[in-house]
């Protein structure tokens, strides 16, 4: 695998489309560093940086599902694992998003919280 693919794979890891915001989010809310990764996932870094380039699994549970059994079988990856962390890798996308965004809901469960006693 070229450096340039590799450069690719690692810069990914900023969109949340990709499995690279995934694995990047995961590494970090755990301590990980990168043989962290590939240990977790039991794969090789070429693996890794393939899998890096794949888009997010789709968020319905028979298509994660399915996409993270292709993945998993394609790159070499462990596919309970690889599972895990593209599903902290969704929610976390969508926490961004959510608090990027707030909407009048989310708005008035913040101030039912704020003002629940404690």
């Amino acid at each position: 695998m070229t450096d340039a693919v590799m450069r690719l794979a690692v810069r990914a890891g900023c969109d949340p489309h990709f499995l690279a915001f995934a694995f990047a989010e995961y590494a970090e809310s755990e301590g990980l560093d990168e043989a962290g990764v590939l240990a977790l996932l039991a794969t090789t870094p070429e693996g890794l940086a393939s899998a890096r380039l794949c888009r997010m699994p789709r968020p319905d549970p028979a298509g994660f599902r399915e996409d993270v059994n292709r993945i998993a079988a394609k790159f070499g990856l462990n596919r309970d694992a690889l599972a895990v962390v593209a599903k902290r890798g969704q929610v976390t996308a969508e926490l961004r998003r959510a608090a990027a965004e707030p909407s009048a809901e989310s708005a008035a469960a913040l101030l039912a919280a704020r003002d629940h006693p404690e």
